[in-house]
């Protein structure tokens, strides 16, 4: 069997592809072979290196939005997932380890163990293929697999993760429901999709912000189930949110802006007494100053910062994609082959552009 092939982020803003031996699989464990690797911001976070020595800092292969088909399992492995050679899965990007204090209350989203896939093993951990920038990668045994269809086109496929993650943020954490309002502030990827989330979930008034240079994403929103947008460029968001609900105020506002601090100190005016603001845009490890603490606490409103999807969350965003991710088509705006991996980065964050909106960028191994 040939060898595997990865792209490496040997240290901010260098991607270089190198030769891996594809790993050996023992009774409990798998490999993947990689169909395609969605992108998000927290990728270009990562390339710009941002994120500095969290998690596994660099060398590392990159890529956490991983789907393909199981290449080779062992046997308690294949029992255990539920999957055989052949099958088409997505993974997790957390692999929680079952024991710690989090796992064992049933979040293991905060697993202390942090281990998982792009951001958290580097290439020194054996056996180095963690990201989804490659060709192959190694399935740990207590990885969370999903079965996917195989009538789903590859790059629908790929929203599984960003579309799980917006479900948990927006409907699991922010508590949309039934006649509530959202404000959802950044109208990238995952705020596009937690538009569809909140709709899905019965939001009554579902409110998307972003600036002039979003215009056609605010449209998309619009597209998508959003009941009105902000360019907060033009309009003063928290006069137009209260303009919007008629003084109602909303019940939960979602945070998926990069780098941008206002929204969250906008927030605060936006959500009604007791209500939630969940926060999941990275800002740079940039400080939060000028929050207005006292109006937080005086109002009783929460904050919640949120990191990914849970088994409940993908499993509802696989069936959405599959029967209804034909709507969700024009999030699909690019693809790139590996050996266009820094071109892909370099897209998804707006630093190049071919002439159309980057929203959903996938990576494939070809």
């Amino acid at each position: 069997m040939s060898g595997a092939r990865a792209l490496v982020l040997e240290s901010p803003k260098n991607l270089q592809l190198r030769a891996f031996p594809i790993p050996e699989i023992g009774d409990d464990d798998a490999v993947l072979r990689v169909e395609a690797c969605g992108l998000c911001g927290t990728d270009y976070e990562q390339w710009l290196g941002h994120l500095g020595d969290w998690g596994g800092g660099m060398p590392i292969v990159p890529g956490h939005e991983i789907m393909g088909f199981i290449e080779r399992i062992g046997p308690t492995a294949a029992k255990r997932w539920r999957v055989r050679e052949g099958d088409r899965v997505a993974v997790e990007p957390i692999i929680p380890c079952g024991h710690c204090a989090d796992c064992i209350a049933g979040e293991y989203t905060r697993c202390q163990s942090d281990l998982g896939y792009g951001l958290y093993q580097n290439i020194h951990s054996a056996p180095s293929l963690w990201g989804g920038y490659a060709s192959h990668v190694y399935l740990h045994p207590k990885t969370m697999v999903h079965k996917l269809p195989t009538n789903v086109a590859t790059d629908l496929m790929t929203l599984v993760n960003p579309l799980s993650n917006a479900i948990r943020w927006v409907y699991e954490v922010g508590g949309a429901a039934l006649g509530k309002t959202v404000v959802i502030a950044g109208p990238g990827q995952r705020g596009l999709l937690a538009a569809v989330a909140a709709r899905r979930a019965g939001a009554s008034q579902i409110i998307v912000t972003g600036t002039s240079s979003d215009r056609g994403r605010l449209d998309l929103a619009l597209q998508l189930g959003a009941t009105a947008v902000i360019d907060v460029d033009k309009e003063d968001p928290v006069d137009r949110v209260v303009e919007i609900t008629g003084g109602r105020l909303a019940d939960v506002v979602l945070d998926v802006s990069a780098g941008s601090m206002a929204p969250i100190i906008q927030g605060v005016d936006m959500v009604k007494r007791g209500g939630r603001i969940v926060l999941a845009g990275l800002k740079a490890n940039k400080p939060l100053d000028g929050f207005p603490i006292d109006k937080a606490v005086l109002r009783e409103i929460q904050l919640v910062g949120v990191l990914s999807a849970g088994w409940e969350s993908t499993e509802l965003a696989i069936d959405i994609v599959t029967h209804a991710g034909e709507a969700l088509r024009p999030l699909c705006t690019h693809s790139f082959g590996m050996d266009k991996g820094t071109e892909a980065v370099r897209t998804l964050g707006r630093e190049v552009t071919d002439g159309r909106d980057a929203i959903h960028i996938t990576l494939t191994p070809e």
